[in-house]
């Protein structure tokens, strides 16, 4: 991970700027302050300060005989370093991996952004041996624990596992806590060894609501809304808007589909047709028309990122006032709406397309499980399974589009948490793929598609929705992967996506699909947000973007903001810069997405220790010497069955795993299960 300028900010912008044009003019020099200072002579005063903050933000890097040198010509890069329970870790950089031992991490935790060296090379390519030269920047600033005494005094060991044990708890009396409770402590990092602070009680350990607590902290998330934006919130959504060159589209029958339990309906449908042509309107609640660049509520929306969606609650982007009420398109209210009006032919290829501002005013509100009964010919109203039928037919022209294309679809592999009256999980409900869903996703791609090509031509300064093709190193892996599955990979190479849809087919309906799925997802590079556009790999589309969810993704909301620009006949600019707004919101994508899969983990967890004793059907997803991983069916989680227990159950166990490979099915025992360190262990069954 590069750290680009632009985390580096001043009154002394002028000398920044020239002292790492000059490096990088001349890579590999290794230059004296006073080299420095004479190749720019009487131009710039701030220069002392300039390299300070170059070398503090890890942009140099001292060389030796105070000199300094770029970092990448000393063999330094910056990273994300992942720590493992054990302690030890790695930092991936572009197209490197540096691993990193327990005693080279520098005091660095995991998440942090780090400035790592390369020791040694290792077996394989881009892989080496290295060390925590210092943090750049830490990534939390607290942490949620169990907190339990030590002879006289207090500690704290973390939720997550990866994280150090036994930090020193201060606290202002014995009478501020109690031994064993789940507490959230704020860090100092400024003594020689790391310490907490009290600041909550959060409860008890076992309470389902207190874990999901200490992941929202964890992750330095925030229930409320400051008093002063949910007042300016408010006062928005209070103010009567006017059409004001709005088209008028609230004779058109439109409609939503969500779930049964959603609180906030951001984007509706309708569908016209005459003469064969095919005029599908979706309509995107207008959040821009509320939040304008550069205000607080902006401001608050792009710190947040996106909308965190956890067991027990959704923590919103903006307030409540707007996202669920007066941005969220209810039935028979009057909404302003941007919308993308696609005329499709007979074969469901795109003709023609606009995006205009609208109004609309929803005739009904449908969960997914009432419109797939529509789109399976059931339905008891006329004018409803007119427009399904209409509907599931362009829905599956687009699908037939996308399979020609050779587009990858991986279906839905998430949970989620079904919890019963005492507020405990009881279950866990698969999120389905059906036909519905479909239909509103092939509608929503359709429509950011046709927004990033408006955009892309335009040059309008948004974020792409990037998706690169699998590095060779990737697809190795995932030959070798899909192997042990029984699955070759035509030519040992992903040469288009179409390859790995066809795998995915032929295992939809078999319990290795998620298996499948996660080497998929693992083989390939992550879509980000990027100011530039470089084509959609498992979508196969030459531009892609996000626009169909402001209320709950930053990026979505700036496409908005932009568009409104360019229809006053404004010039479009943002007050951040494209890349720093790419990279924040990467990061806010990344930190909701490691929340939810926490909470669901910890929610799994908690389930089985309720289930000590019960059999449950799995795969084996990982063969270790010790024993071999298994990913419950119907649980989202992974659990251990120790070499011993596989012995015990009367079944030969090889130092390779025989007879487990992964793949395997099996039947599991729960023997124990350890939500604090995420241990979940398990019994094979004989059967």
């Amino acid at each position: 991970m590069p750290l680009d300028k632009s985390v580096v900010s001043g009154s002394n912008a002028e000398a920044l700027d020239a002292v790492l044009e000059l490096f990088q003019s001349e890579p590999s020099s290794r230059l004296t302050f006073q080299q420095i200072a004479a190749k720019l002579e009487g131009v710039h005063p701030d220069l002392g300060a300039a390299v300070e903050q170059l070398v503090e933000k890890g942009l140099l890097w001292p060389a030796g005989d105070r000199r300094y040198a770029l970092p990448s010509e000393l063999g330094i890069s910056a990273g994300t370093i992942v720590i493992r329970a054990n302690g030890s870790g790695f930092v991936k950089t572009e197209g490197e991996r540096i691993d990193i031992d327990a005693r080279n991490t520098s005091g660095s935790l995991d998440g942090d952004l780090v400035m790592a060296r390369k020791l040694e090379s290792l077996p394989g390519e881009g892989r080496y041996r290295g060390k925590i030269e210092t943090v750049i920047k830490r990534r939390r600033a607290g942490l949620s624990g169990i907190a339990r005494k030590k002879g006289r005094k207090w500690v704290i060991d973390p939720v997550n596992p990866v994280l150090p044990r036994e930090i020193p708890l201060s606290t202002i009396s014995d009478t501020d806590i109690s031994q064993g409770r789940l507490v959230f402590a704020t860090l100092d990092y400024s003594g020689k060894k790391l310490t907490a602070e009290l600041k909550k009680d959060l409860g008890s350990p076992t309470s389902p609501r207190a874990l999901i607590d200490s992941v929202v902290l964890d992750h330095g998330f925030h229930d409320e809304f400051p008093e002063n934006l949910l007042s300016m919130a408010e006062e928005l959504a209070s103010e009567p808007w006017v059409l004001n060159g709005r088209e008028d589209f609230r004779e058109l029958f439109t409609i939503t589909i969500d779930p049964v339990d959603a609180k906030d309906f951001d984007d509706a449908v309708s569908l016209v047709i005459e003469d064969g042509v095919r005029t599908l309107y979706v309509h995107i609640a207008d959040v821009a028309h509320y939040v304008a660049p550069g205000s607080g509520l902006d401001n608050e929306a792009r710190l947040r990122g996106t909308s965190v969606y956890l067991p027990d609650r959704v923590l919103p982007m903006i307030p409540q006032v707007l996202s669920n009420g007066a941005c969220s398109l209810k039935p028979d209210e009057e909404r302003p709406t941007r919308t993308v009006v696609m005329k499709f032919d007979r074969s469901g290829e795109r003709q023609d397309f606009s995006i205009v501002p609208s109004v609309i005013r929803s005739d009904r509100r449908m969960t997914y499980e009432e419109a797939l009964d529509y789109l399976e010919g059931n339905g008891t109203e006329e004018n409803l399974r007119q427009l399904f039928e209409s509907m599931g037919v362009l829905s599956a022209d687009l699908d037939t589009l996308r399979e020609n294309r050779g587009a990858l679809d991986l279906g839905s592999s998430e949970y989620r948490v079904v919890f019963g009256e005492d507020g405990w999980p009881e279950g866990f409900k698969p999120v389905p793929s059906d036909r519905a869903h479909r239909l509103i996703e092939n509608f929503m791609v359709e429509a950011n598609r046709a927004v990033a090509d408006h955009c892309m031509w335009s040059d309008l300064p948004v974020l792409f929705r990037v998706h690169d093709e699998p590095v060779e190193i990737s697809e190795e892996r995932l030959v070798r992967q899909l192997e042990m599955l029984d699955i070759s990979l035509p030519g040992g190479k992903v040469h288009n996506p179409s390859v790995l849809k066809k795998i995915l087919d032929s295992l939809r309906d078999s319990p290795l699909y998620d298996l499948a799925v996660e080497y998929i997802l693992r083989s390939m590079q992550k879509a980000v947000y990027l100011p530039s556009n470089t084509g959609h790999f498992g979508l196969a589309l030459r531009s892609y973007l996000h626009f169909t969810s402001p209320i709950r993704r930053y990026p979505d909301l700036i496409v908005h903001q932009v568009l409104a620009m360019q229809e006053k006949g404004d010039i479009p600019l943002l007050d951040f810069g494209p890349a720093v707004v790419a990279e924040t919101s990467n990061a806010a994508e990344d930190n909701a997405e490691s929340a939810e899969r926490e909470a669901d983990e910890l929610m799994a967890m908690l389930f089985l220790s309720r289930n000590i004793g019960v059999v449950f059907n799995g795969v084996v997803t990982g063969v270790k010497d010790f024993g071999v991983f298994v990913r419950l069916e119907g649980v989202p989680v992974e659990g251990l069955a120790h070499r011993s227990e596989i012995l015990r159950a009367g079944i030969p166990f090889t130092e390779s795993g025989g007879p487990y490979h992964e793949g395997t099915f099996l039947k599991v025992e729960v023997l124990a299960v350890d939500p604090m360190a995420r241990k979940l262990s398990l019994k094979p069954v004989r059967e």
